[in-house]
């Protein structure tokens, strides 16, 4: 032990290093009494508890003595068995032989901070460096955890073995459940973060206060340099914001930034160093970031952006933070941006600047915590490119529902988050209005076009519907069938259902469920629509729908349906009341009784849908999830357990008030529709007929969806709109559904092409591997994806020879024989080549269960035959063929694909 390491006064002394060192010296020299008086040198200070118990059962009284008359009283009294342990700081020449004579080891025993130490840490000895830290012993001593320091196997104490320990307990990482491991940048700028944290490093003894602070900046370099240059200058605790607003400032050099920099350098003190600054600040936000992202941590992730604006301002810097990608400033400026974009592609499809705006808002790092102001954003976005694309009237009632359910649905859906708006941004606002209007106006001569092929269809009646599918042909056609086979059949009927709802609930529900087509025979799946009856009211669409022909009724009526037999002597239907349970219960028991046993048609009539027109729905945000229906969720959950298959449609849709008009008229039938005497007005359309569920079959509707025969609700249906007539169809099965019913085949939902960016990522980050080869050629990855968007991969062959040629000569190739060879169940390549050309033939990407029908496998074995293919395609691991979409859809990258078995084509 080196001289210099003693200290030259007595040091304080804390409970676990006394306990330590009364231990130590017990151990050592076990001669004498069992309860000896020990004489400490160290500072006759201590506020702790006066008895310490030691580890072989004995306890210790421990006494200050600030003077040898102190000593002395304690000397003479009586005492019981225990260590009688003396703090003092007199020197042994001012004792006497008299003092010296009665304690332990006739002498005042020293306390060295090293030999403490290295005892602690279990070594024997520490090194040169750590030694000539003369500061950190004293300081290792007073930072002794209560459980003393961890015991290491090596036999010498390192310098940075114990100071990454010291700092460790003085940044107080354990409050944050971390260790001496766990330190570095992050925990440095944290810890600053810390109520008090900054504060109680100041009050340690100077010494260690300036050796720990050489120690870290030594070990992490600019970030801590910058951190405790801003300790020192008393701005400790506004590191993170500060770290914030000279990311912003030191990224841009205009005459704003550089005074803003000029006043910023008064916080660092001393400190004057550009280099410094911008790796502190680097470092800054990706602490930042992580804290945003953390749900315990998003709190005070967003308490500093809020600090960092109002230095901003006091700053002058505000300018110079437009372009910061974690600052509101910045966000703020690319809605700003995104707003600008909106406008100018709407007046001029040819803008070029909308999907870089708007990527760009997305990338911010606040968009995650913005997620729907940012979806409205890229709802509006998709809106420009539906305007820009040149849209044909219906021609047929049959091709006005297709399209309904194909494209002008997910119009509406985008429509919905436009009109809910901002709240904040004028700019984006006035964007928004003008996106909506445009929309609003081109869905009004859509339905203004439909109405007219509706009014035709709907006298001609019955018979020249053309295979249609209508509301009281959908349990023979659909249900029946199944009931027929023996098979067991959920019916969900969502009051008020639309297109656009249904788009959203079937996304969501493709997570547990394979959707199916139940009327595709040999033809690709593909969601349909059903044509609801006239007028579009519960009374007549519902009933028709339970009776299997047209007729208008009630509850009652429906109820009679089932009881008749009609579908089936088990058959059972539940109504709002009926299928609601009581305290404690999702749904009535006995609905959870039919669902479960063996009866084949359960029926369930849901009206959260409906209800919500009458009433409006809580909140701002647009757009339905899977939670917002009723017991939805729970009732399907239980299907699901009882291998049900499940049908869910509506008896019609509805329109929503969107700042529409009132129109007066006589024999007012509903709030869409009239019985009165004609000619229909601006906005109607006479509809008369077999299908016209009314007085002498004829009624007067309103097809224009701003219009309203009654006083305002939050939305309207027996008109006649494309959204109020039609119904969309759900069928679903589980994914391990063996037996596919006759003439049902998986769905390949298509999102509409504008619905899709215009230059889509090929994949996502989390989807490239990292192999060891070197590839052939790697294709740029970009981003990920929003909710509904399915990447696209790169441009594909486009003619029939050209696909036929790459699965040709792919079959040709010498490297797809060996990776065939090599499955563990040899696959027929001619399911492999089906899949292949149905893959190209979609531009990449299909649904898992389509992919797997189409070459000729179950949907239930989907999982095993897309993994066969990525060992046969995923050359050297590379994503050729990739799960996407939580699993749910398949992507081929046919440029990589070209690369990895070398065939001709485009491959860069």
């Amino acid at each position: 032990m080196t001289q210099a390491s003693v200290p030259a006064r007595a040091l304080r002394i804390s409970p676990v290093a006394l306990r330590q060192k009364v231990t130590q010296q017990l151990e050592r020299h076990r001669n004498g009494s069992a309860y000896p008086v020990m004489l400490l040198r160290a500072e006759p200070v201590w506020p702790h508890d006066p008895i310490v118990l030691l580890p072989d059962g004995r306890t210790a009284h421990v006494v200050a003595c600030e003077s040898p008359l102190a000593i002395w009283d304690q000397l003479v009294a009586d005492r019981p068995d225990e260590v009688l342990v003396l703090l003092t700081d007199l020197a042994e020449s001012a004792l006497g032989d008299g003092v010296r004579s009665r304690v332990f080891r006739h002498r005042v025993i020293a306390v060295e901070p090293w030999d403490l130490v290295v005892d602690a840490f279990g070594a024997r000895q520490p090194d040169s460096a750590l030694e000539q830290e003369v500061w950190a012993g004293e300081a290792l001593v007073d930072a002794m955890p209560p459980s003393g320091w961890p015991k290491l196997a090596t036999p010498v104490l390192t310098r940075d073995v114990a100071l990454r320990h010291l700092a460790a307990v003085r940044l107080g990482l354990d409050r944050r459940g971390g260790g001496p491991d766990d330190l570095d940048v992050e925990a440095l700028l944290r810890w600053s973060a810390e109520p008090g944290a900054v504060e109680a490093f100041g009050l340690l003894r100077a010494a260690e206060r300036d050796g720990l602070t050489k120690w870290l900046t030594s070990q992490y370099g600019s970030p801590a340099r910058a951190l405790f240059a801003l300790v020192a200058a008393g701005h400790g605790d506004e590191a993170l914001p500060l770290g914030l607003v000279c990311h912003a400032v030191w990224r841009t050099s205009d005459s704003d930034a550089i005074r803003a920099r000029g006043r910023i350098d008064q916080y660092f003190g001393k400190l004057d160093d550009d280099t410094t600054i911008t790796g502190f600040a680097d470092a800054v936000v990706q602490v930042v970031h992580g804290m945003l992202s953390e749900p315990e941590g998003r709190r005070h992730g967003h308490a500093v952006l809020d600090r960092a604006e109002e230095l901003l301002i006091q700053f002058g810097a505000v300018s110079s933070a437009a372009d910061s990608p974690i600052l509101r400033t910045g966000f703020t400026r690319r809605i700003g941006a995104a707003a600008h974009a909106l406008l100018a592609a709407l007046r001029n499809p040819a803008e070029q600047a909308l999907d870089a705006a708007v990527s760009s808002l997305a990338e911010h790092e606040l968009a995650a915590s913005e997620s729907e102001r940012v979806r409205r954003i890229e709802m509006a976005q998709r809106l420009v490119r539906w305007l820009s694309a040149d849209v044909q009237p219906p021609a047929s009632v049959a091709d006005g529902v297709d399209r309904q359910i194909a494209d002008w649905g997910w119009a509406d859906v985008a429509i919905d988050h436009v009109w809910a708006g901002d709240d904040a941004h004028p700019e984006l606002q006035a964007a928004f209005r003008a996106i909506y209007g445009r929309a609003q106006e081109r869905r009004r001569a859509m339905d203004e076009a439909f109405a007219g092929r509706l009014q035709a269809w709907a006298t001609a009646g019955p018979g020249n519907d053309g295979g249609l599918l209508t509301v009281e042909n959908l349990l023979p056609r659909v249900v029946e069938p199944l009931l027929r086979a023996d098979r067991r059949v959920l019916l969900v009927v969502l009051d008020g259902m639309s297109a656009a709802v249904a788009i959203q609930l079937a996304d969501e529900l493709s997570q547990h469920w394979v959707e199916y087509d139940p009327l595709a025979g040999p033809e690709a799946g593909r969601r349909r629509g059903v044509v609801a009856a006239l007028p579009t009211l519960t009374a007549v669409s519902r009933t028709s729908l339970f009776a299997g022909a047209l007729r208008s009724g009630t509850q009652d009526n429906e109820k009679r349906f089932f009881a008749g037999g009609r579908w089936g002597k088990d058959a059972k239907i539940f109504h709002k009341g009926p299928a609601r349970g009581g305290a404690g219960e999702m749904f009535a028991g006995e609905l959870a009784d039919a669902v479960a046993d063996s009866g084949s048609l359960v029926a369930v009539v849901i009206n959260t849908v409906d209800e919500s027109l009458a009433h409006g729905r809580e909140g701002s945000e647009a757009g339905w999830q899977l939670g917002d229906i009723g017991f939805l969720r729970s009732l399907l959950d239980l299907a699901r357990s009882s291998g049900r298959a499940v049908i869910i449609t509506s008896d019609h849709g509805h329109v929503l008030e969107r700042g529409g008009e009132k129109v007066r008229a006589a024999d007012v039938a509903s709030a869409r529709h009239r019985t009165g005497v004609g000619p229909a007005e601006p906005g109607e359309v006479e509809l008369s007929g077999p299908r016209v569920v009314a007085p002498e079959n004829r009624i007067i509707a309103l097809w224009d969806p701003l219009l309203r025969y009654q006083s305002s609700k939050a939305g309207y249906h027996g008109g006649a709109s494309l959204a109020e007539v039609t119904i969309p169809l759900l069928a679903f099965l589980l994914p391990h559904v063996t037996d596919v019913p006759a003439g049902w085949s998986a769905v390949e939902v298509r999102r509409p092409l504008w619905w899709q960016p215009q230059s889509a990522p090929t994949t996502t980050a989390a989807e490239v591997p990292s192999p060891t080869p070197k590839p052939r050629r790697r294709p740029a990855v970009a981003a990920g994806e929003t909710l509904f968007d399915i990447p696209q991969p790169p441009a594909a062959p486009t003619t029939q020879d050209d696909r036929a040629d790459l699965v040709d000569e792919l079959k040709k190739s010498e490297l797809f024989a060996a990776q065939h060879a090599l499955t563990p169940r040899r696959l027929d390549v001619k399911k492999v080549e089906a899949a292949l050309r149905a893959l190209v033939e979609a531009k990449g990407v299909l649904p898992a269960a389509v992919l797997t029908e189409r070459a000729g496998e179950i949907p239930a074995r989907a999982t095993g035959f897309v993994s066969t293919l990525q060992r046969i395609f995923n050359v050297d691991n590379y994503p050729v063929l990739t799960l996407i979409d939580d699993g749910r859809t398949v992507r081929l990258d046919i440029r990589l694909l070209r690369e990895q078995f070398r065939l001709s084509g485009e491959t860069s």
